[in-house]
């Protein structure tokens, strides 16, 4: 009998990669339509540098190497255009093909490709290019949901994603279909909400389309969350609290939920090393703590 030994996501369904990185872009095709409706040339340019840019990347990186060509499964295109939705619409022309050249060759291929690297591709790049140009990268103005039409279509919206939250919707249609896991967004969004709540923070603030974003399409990645359940539910849990203390004091949920999705993205494998199901008998992580302190305590008591 011949196994096959790959990287996540495992689905022990007729899913492909493919169908679900497809069925992410399609989920996206709104938000990206309204971004050009309402910045026009620009926005359409960052589209399609940023998802070119990343496909050329993928292509030449695995032409080089003598590796399978895999643009058709339709992760390049993925991460170029979630790349080019974190983009401020003021953005030079080479921003985008810089940052998802970024993403794909360092975020991605440098850390062994699909289902091998440690933090999102998309986070990294955008990092990089927030470091590197941050002049570029910020954007003109920032959103605040003070009425409900601003759901629909932001008038001072920042980045390309935060022109329409509502229209990031198709995340729900892609947790309906079991292509992402709902522990993830239902816990970080119940986190953030109930830290919102509970310091008196403006409600406001938090309904932004970067947020949503963060919640419904990066942090849901099961290359960078855990695989077990309660692990998830710890990711999510610690997504939404890294985010409300940044958002918190730097008065930005914007920014918060991409940097506290990143900085999540560094405790996943321990995540998974505490919650991963044990054979019977084994101590836990704590039982092995404690049994750890007591033998240094009896050694220094021998000495």
């Amino acid at each position: 009998m011949r196994f096959t030994i790959s990287a996540p996501p495992h689905k022990k369904t007729g899913l492909t990669v493919k169908n679900i990185m497809w069925s992410k872009v399609f989920a996206l095709i709104p938000v990206s339509i309204i971004s050009i409706y309402f910045f026009g040339l620009p926005a359409l340019w960052i589209l399609f540098a940023s998802v070119l840019a990343a496909v050329l990347a993928e292509y030449s990186i695995q032409k080089t190497f003598d590796q399978k060509i895999t643009i058709r499964d339709g992760n390049a295109v993925l991460i170029g255009l979630m790349l080019a939705l974190i983009i401020p619409p003021e953005a030079p022309f080479w921003i985008p093909i810089v940052g998802a050249a970024f993403a794909v060759i360092i975020g991605k291929h440098a850390f062994g490709g699909l289902g091998s690297y440690l933090f999102h591709p998309v986070l990294a790049a955008w990092i990089f290019l927030m470091i590197a140009w941050s002049e570029h990268m910020t954007p003109a103005s920032f959103p605040y949901a003070d009425q409900i039409t601003d759901i629909f279509l932001e008038n001072a919206a920042g980045f390309l994603v935060e022109v329409s939250p509502i229209a990031l919707i198709g995340g729900v249609y892609l947790i309906l279909r079991r292509y992402l896991d709902w522990r993830i967004p239902l816990t970080f969004t119940f986190t953030i909400v109930l830290l919102a709540l509970i310091f008196g923070e403006n409600l406001e603030y938090l309904v932004t389309g970067v947020l949503i974003f963060g919640i419904l399409f990066i942090a849901t990645d099961p290359s960078t969350s855990p695989v077990t359940k309660q692990g998830r539910i710890y990711y999510g849990i610690l997504c939404g609290l890294l985010t409300f203390i940044y958002g918190y004091f730097s008065v930005n949920y914007g920014y918060a939920a991409l940097y506290g999705i990143f900085l999540a993205n560094c405790v996943t494998a321990f995540l998974e090393r505490i919650t991963f199901p044990k054979e019977y008998g084994t101590p836990s992580i704590f039982e092995k703590s404690y049994i750890t302190l007591k033998e240094k305590i009896s050694n220094r008591g021998i000495k």
